[in-house]
């Protein structure tokens, strides 16, 4: 124990006592506790490039059951928010070893019927789209179709026979003298998101817009070898628009490593194009 340790063990507060003698008396059951989870929004490429795919689980168990949620579960007393997110996505996906990413932390009041439930929102990028099962108490687990705009927000599965929409609607709120500008869902389907998970998607894919110029998580998306055309449509699927080749390219070239091999890109119509890799930082 160094000296500034034993300095403040041996301070005394108002009452008294050392810090010892106020953690033996403290009691934690003098403030209600919440209960935490780790919620996880995963997102990958469809196989052409097109679009985006999420992935959900169908709840196998009340509150909410049969209806599709993100995966996530209660993080347990000896581990941290970022070790529960990693340890759900496995349990109920069979995910492991992902890009994984905290994006907010969700606290509204009756977020959840069970009791005070406050939730650590993560965010995960895979490069293929794996085939995936309910795993745990998850029923069922299946990548979904997202399309994100300014607008709205539509998951379809027509394997499951599932659609899932929302209207979107912008609110300009401020913060100080800060100003920014949030989406409003509306619910226009008869199926809906569990719990409050349509504002985790909303608040991941705000976020991923924001870093995506500016960092390597489109590199998340595609395979460790990949072609300009494939990561060209990795940025314009997240930021829902067209991007200028030149300007792409200029932007990207400093980060990119030839691989000296040519193959089809696979997105709709690919052509015959270099391969890259992510250049490796020292």
């Amino acid at each position: 124990m160094n000296t500034k340790t034993v300095k403040r063990s041996n301070r005394k507060n108002k009452d008294g006592l050392t810090e010892k003698q106020f953690l033996e008396r403290y009691d934690p059951g003098n403030y209600k506790r919440p209960s935490v989870t780790a919620d996880i929004l995963i997102l990958g490429m469809n196989e052409d490039h097109s679009g985006l795919k999420l992935l959900l689980i169908k709840r196998g168990n009340h509150p909410f059951i049969d209806c599709w949620a993100l995966p996530g579960g209660f993080i347990e007393e000896n581990e941290t928010a970022y070790q529960a997110a990693a340890r759900e996505l496995e349990e109920e996906t069979g995910l492991k070893g992902i890009y994984l990413d905290q994006v907010y932390t969700f606290t509204k009041p009756g977020r959840d019927p069970r009791t005070w439930v406050m939730s650590i929102a993560y965010l995960a990028l895979v490069p293929e789209l794996d085939e995936v099962k309910g795993c745990d108490d998850a029923e069922d687990a299946a990548w979904f179709d997202l399309k994100f705009t300014d607008s709205s927000i539509e998951l379809s599965n027509e394997e499951k026979g599932v659609s899932i929409e929302y209207s979107l609607k912008k609110e300009t709120f401020s913060n100080g003298a800060v100003k920014y500008e949030n989406f409003i869902p509306e619910l226009k389907s008869d199926e809906a998101l569990a719990f409050d998970h349509v504002e985790i998607l909303i608040e991941a894919m705000k976020k991923l817009r924001e870093q995506i110029l500016y960092s390597n998580q489109a590199f998340c998306l595609v395979n460790r070898t990949f072609t300009l055309p494939e990561l060209q449509a990795v940025y314009e699927a997240i930021l829902n628009r067209p991007l200028y080749k030149k300007s792409f390219r200029d932007m990207v070239s400093e980060k990119l490593t030839e691989t000296g091999t040519e193959r089809r890109s696979c997105i709709k119509g690919g052509r015959t194009s270099k391969e890259y890799t992510l250049k490796q930082e020292i």
